[in-house]
């Protein structure tokens, strides 16, 4: 059977009662993140977040689901924005963090949600934390809060500029490491005192709260985003931790891996001792079960821009850097997790258009698991090697599986997202194609009524963020956005040019000096391998994207005049503005060879792949969207464009949303996006 034949007879087999996807039903898609199965391997905690469109916000709740019998059950907590929920070593106590209007705060309870107790306090949030191997205590990072002024310092409003985003009103404060005991959860009424671990002007990297990625605001260039970023040895008397020189994240390139001695008195800073030699660019801590083995973040061959690797080393030597156990995998890695044997870790990858999971030995020898169709995006393991993780297909939004070791076939426990089973959704498929010597896929979604011999306009969705992957999954970096377009008459396709972490180390780096130009041409060719198939409608192409989907969207625009329409949101079209005002901003010498002003020759890097140099080009309708506190991706950039097509009479319209998200979170807007993306194209290609 012919790949285009399958498509056919899938989207053939659905029933002819069933109707397409619309916006609305996506109001009630249900998001799943962060399953933690507890030791025991007896039930899992997870994070499930619904939309709440009368308050415009995503409630986040706790649901323990029973491994044996997926019954479901709601902890009945007073707050709607719940992270990180932690199962305490013996898996009697659960403990997580939480806001209910102040600073985000620790607590604990039991497994059932009675015993509720706040383990912190104050003004600061608490960022992420880790149990102490004998349950009494957690430990747990917060930043420092600013230095009591008085007298007329009480209204001073300035700071000395680093290397901080253009927002910034004071000079970011470390995040240090506290430390609290758990005591008796059910007599307690005021928080316990933390005693404070570490101090000084260095910093571990600050931690963010969101669903879908709890802690990560630091980036390790080029894409190490650890699960921790600290560790508890068994003994309990040390812990391993990320140290970054400062509080700039922008300086998270220079982070090292040290080792606290926290038995010293209290009131007495503990003793650092460096773990490893390398330079900079390490990150994360996971320990093997008996404490002999730590796992951390470093990038293959010790080179910034390229894909993440994942080191061994022995946990009691200090200076040896231990060996790259993911050098033959050659992906980069997202999560990371130590099974039980200590021999081996779980990893989670891209890998063409899916997310898989391996079993990665200490030779290095990966054994994929048997997963299937399904595109992971979080796990756990417990102490018997049982796995949950949350999941995606091509035509189903995520729900939550086990495996009960890791040869054993995933089994599905919940079904929050029923209500999408039955909708006429539209085929999905990998595409394949070669261009400068790579070998290259993207996903391609046919219209739910696909008829063979017909042609039908096409959108390109370009994936975000270089080192990332479009899949063959219903929820990606855009939940269900892919099959709304398609839902439209649409033929979607999502590329995976160069940059993209699917396709090993040589692909990935790739993107080096040629960060724009390089991944467009890979672009292009992929459209080619989609209209060789017959079905494209040559007059009617579209093309967007998202951040740094829609920065190569704006230089598509500027360098080749096929397209009909264009959207781009949230997009670094002026390189040098990036470079000078973006939250990361010096970092993106990993990208373009060198810091922006070190020579003429660097500075030209930036120029010749920002889509502004070559705005005169433009004559197609264009949206664009952008967020007015964005720090990622300044507004600035967006308001350049405008101006540039708008100066020239080319149509255009400029969409902002007033938030601080790099895209908009709350369920208001994010439909409001959605709305406009689709509504854009069926204004210019229907």
């Amino acid at each position: 059977m012919t790949a285009l034949v399958a498509v056919v007879f899938l989207a053939c087999a659905v029933p002819a009662a069933a109707r397409k996807l619309a916006l609305s039903d996506l109001r009630r898609e249900v998001t799943l993140a962060d399953p933690q199965i507890a030791p025991s391997g007896s039930q899992i905690a997870v994070l499930v977040g619904t939309n709440d469109f009368k308050r415009n916000a995503v409630p986040i709740r706790v649901d323990m689901v029973d491994v044996a019998t997926g019954k479901v059950r709601t902890l009945p907590f007073p707050f709607t924005d719940i992270e990180s929920v932690r199962w305490s070593p013996d898996g009697r106590t659960i403990a997580f963090l939480a806001n209910r209007g102040g600073a985000t705060q620790l607590y604990v309870s039991s497994s059932n949600g009675s015993g509720l107790r706040r383990l912190s306090d104050g003004a600061r949030d608490v960022e992420y934390f880790a149990w102490r191997p004998d349950g009494k205590a957690i430990a747990f990072v917060r930043s420092d809060g600013p230095a009591p002024a008085t007298g007329l310092a009480r209204f001073h409003t300035s700071f000395t500029v680093g290397d901080n985003d253009y927002l910034t009103t004071a000079a970011p404060l470390p995040s240090h490491l506290w430390l609290v005991g758990v005591g008796n959860a059910r007599v307690a009424t005021q928080p316990p005192a933390a005693q404070r671990l570490t101090s000084g002007a260095w910093s571990l990297p600050p931690g963010s709260s969101s669903l879908s990625q709890p802690y990560l605001n630091a980036l390790i260039t080029p894409q190490h985003m650890p699960n921790v970023f600290f560790c508890w040895y068994p003994d309990g008397q040390h812990i391993a931790f990320t140290q970054m020189p400062d509080a700039y994240i922008s300086h998270a390139d220079r982070s090292v891996m040290q080792v606290l001695d926290v038995s010293a008195p209290a009131g007495s800073p503990g003793r650092l001792v460096r773990l490893t030699s390398h330079a900079g660019l390490e990150a994360g801590c996971d320990l093997s079960a008996d404490g002999s083995k730590l796992a951390y973040w470093y990038p293959s061959a010790g080179q910034g821009i390229n894909a993440s690797a994942i080191f061994v080393t022995a946990a009691s030597a200090r200076g040896p850097n231990g060996l790259d156990v993911t050098r033959a995998l050659d992906r980069s890695p997202w999560v990371v997790r130590w099974m039980p044997d200590g021999l081996s870790l779980l990893v989670l990858a891209h890998d063409g258009t899916r997310e898989r999971m391996w079993q990665v030995g200490l030779d290095g020898v990966a054994r994929a698991l048997p997963i299937g169709g399904l595109s992971a995006s979080g796990a756990s393991v417990s102490a018997s090697g049982a796995i949950a993780f949350v999941a995606s297909s091509a035509q189903m939004p995520t729900e939550l599986y086990v495996l009960s070791n890791a040869a054993a076939a995933p089994r599905r426990l919940t079904s929050y997202n029923r209500s999408f089973w039955t909708l006429h959704l539209g085929a999905v498929r990998q595409l394949d194609w070669t261009q400068d010597g790579f070998r290259e896929t993207g996903v391609l979604t046919y219209p739910p009524d696909f008829v063979a011999g017909r042609t039908y306009p096409l959108v390109l969705q370009i994936h975000g963020w270089p080192q990332y992957a479009s899949q063959q999954a219903f929820d990606t970096d855009y939940p269900g956005l892919t099959q709304l377009l398609a839902a439209h008459g649409y033929l979607v396709f999502e590329p995976n040019y160069r940059g993209s972490d699917n396709a090993g180390n040589t692909f990935e780096s790739a993107i080096f000096r040629d960060t724009v130009a390089g991944p467009a041409r890979d672009i292009i060719a992929g459209i080619a391998a989609v209209e060789r198939l017959g079905i494209v409608d040559r007059r009617r192409i579209g093309v967007s994207g998202w951040s740094y989907g829609g920065l190569l969207a704006a230089w598509l625009i500027t360098q080749d005049h096929r397209w009909k329409a264009a959207m781009t949101g949230g997009a670094p079209t002026d390189l040098a503005a990036d470079y000078a005002i973006g939250n990361y901003n010096v970092l993106d010498r990993y990208f373009y060879g060198d810091a922006l002003w070190s020579s003429k020759k660097a500075h030209a890097v930036y120029v010749e792949q920002s889509p502004l140099t070559f705005a005169w080009n433009i004559t197609i309708p264009t949206l664009i969207m952008a967020s007015t506190g964005d720090t990622t991706v300044p507004i600035v950039h967006s308001y350049e464009l405008y101006h540039a097509l708008k100066d020239r009479n080319v149509p255009v319209e400029f969409v902002a949303y007033v938030t601080r998200d790099h895209f908009p979170s709350d369920p208001v807007s994010a439909e409001d996006i959605y709305r406009r993306w689709v509504g854009w194209f069926d204004r210019y290609l229907r």
